[in-house]
């Protein structure tokens, strides 16, 4: 077996604490690694939108820091701000993302806010505005957890829409736009719940950590989802490459561990429920679509390549769908159409596949199933052209609502392995 569970602890290797802080009402934490672009953009916006909203409460701004090598803990330290930080690193041999966020909520632990903010340092978009829509859910609301929903171009976030989201509101039972990517708010209990009683992914991405977050929040209190009116853009707007491939994987990986950590929690979920929205009043900003730099007859030879690889994977676990495998391994990248219901069919499957497998295993399972998604890629940028926002909406809400129409047999599948039916 792979040992999935990875419980957080002290993984701070510096502090630096120049203002003597000893408690915050708001703690607003921005998640760093090599980012000296962007962090005193994030600071200004951050620490001015405590200063705007906020003058009244104690607020702190700490950079969680992922043992940066430029100049990014200088440019946090030296730059102007108006409201008192700390940094805080990882140590050099643990500079993993997720650890850099379990620093975040260790420091937070001891300042005992009523409220935790999180943003990622490489985000150009970020707006002062972002820090009440993400806090004021918290703070007034009385929610658990806070995640945003951005101006987004459907085709902009292939991974959520095609499997996370879906995936989520099925499994966990509530419908968040965007559950693997974003900022976020949390409530101080919370915090003391994800840094004590939290076992996490393997996978070292935030998307991991935002995905444990609101399985734990679905369950702690109230959840609320807050339109925050504009793009989230990094510094870079990167195109969609051959790189969407690896972040299928890690996605997918994260969720089956999320479901092998905590099947109290979704094994009880018959239906999904809906997330309440506030800030629908804003008028979104829409970019262009992303590029798409994987062409056709790269993303063939890809699926191809993966297919012939996962044959004897297949022939052992996937023996009812010879036929789609050939089909993977043989025909042009135009014509092939994976029907969603035989997708949900696998995706779920390789959820009780996975309990069994060793880390390797569950690696080639995941590898596995790549040619599918790449499939389902290129058809959904078909659709993105001519289809309208409302009718991809409603496609991708139909193809949801396969997931749930399946969730039963998954949770009897599960039980089945368990001894308990």
């Amino acid at each position: 077996m792979c040992t999935t569970a990875l419980k957080t602890d002290g993984r701070i290797f510096t502090e630096i604490n120049p203002d003597s802080v000893t408690g915050a009402d708001i703690v607003a934490g921005i998640l760093s690694h090599n980012n000296m672009d962007n962090i005193k953009l994030s600071l200004e916006k951050v620490a001015g939108g405590l200063r705007k909203y906020y003058p009244d409460l104690k607020g702190v701004v700490v950079n969680s820091d992922c043992f940066s090598q430029d100049d990014t803990r200088d440019l946090f330290l030296n730059s102007a701000a108006g409201v008192p930080r700390i940094y805080v690193s990882t140590p050099p041999d643990q500079n993993l993302k997720k650890n850099s966020f379990f620093n975040l909520m260790e420091v937070a632990q001891r300042l005992e806010p009523k409220v935790v903010l999180a943003f990622d340092a490489r985000i150009s978009t970020v707006k002062t505005s972002w820090v009440p829509r993400l806090a004021e859910p918290v703070l007034k609301n009385g929610a658990s957890y806070t995640a945003p929903i951005y101006s987004r171009q459907f085709f902009d976030t292939p991974v959520t829409y095609l499997l996370t989201y879906p995936m989520f509101r099925a499994v966990f039972g509530r419908r968040i736009r965007h559950p693997n990517l974003g900022d976020a708010a949390f409530s101080g209990s919370l915090n003391r719940e994800l840094l004590e009683n939290t076992s996490w992914p393997t996978e070292d991405n935030y998307a991991a950590c935002e995905l444990t977050m609101q399985v734990k929040a679905v369950r702690h209190g109230p959840v609320f989802q807050s339109f925050m009116g504009d793009p989230r853009v990094g510094h870079v707007r990167r195109p969609i490459d051959a790189g969407v491939a690896a972040e299928f994987r890690a996605n997918l990986k994260s969720l089956y561990e999320l479901m092998e950590l905590y099947p109290e929690i979704w094994l009880k979920v018959r239906n999904s429920r809906p997330t309440p929205i506030l800030g629908t009043d804003l008028k979104p900003e829409i970019l262009p679509p992303r590029d798409l730099t994987i062409t056709p007859e790269s993303a063939g030879n890809m699926i191809r390549e993966i297919a012939r690889q996962s044959e004897p994977f297949w022939a052992k676990h996937f023996p009812e769908h010879a036929g789609l495998l050939e089909n993977l391994k043989k025909l042009p990248l135009e014509s092939l159409d994976v029907d969603p219901e035989i997708w949900v069919k696998i995706i779920y499957k390789g959820a009780l596949i996975f309990r069994g497998l060793d880390c390797e295993g569950r690696t080639a399972l995941a590898l596995s199933v790549t040619p599918l998604f790449l499939a389902r890629l290129f058809k959904f940028h078909q659709l993105t052209r001519s289809l309208n926002s409302a009718q991809l909406l409603s496609l991708i809400e139909d193809e949801a609502m396969v997931f749930e129409k399946y969730k039963a047999d998954l949770s009897f599948g599960w039980k089945s392995m368990d001894g308990k039916i």
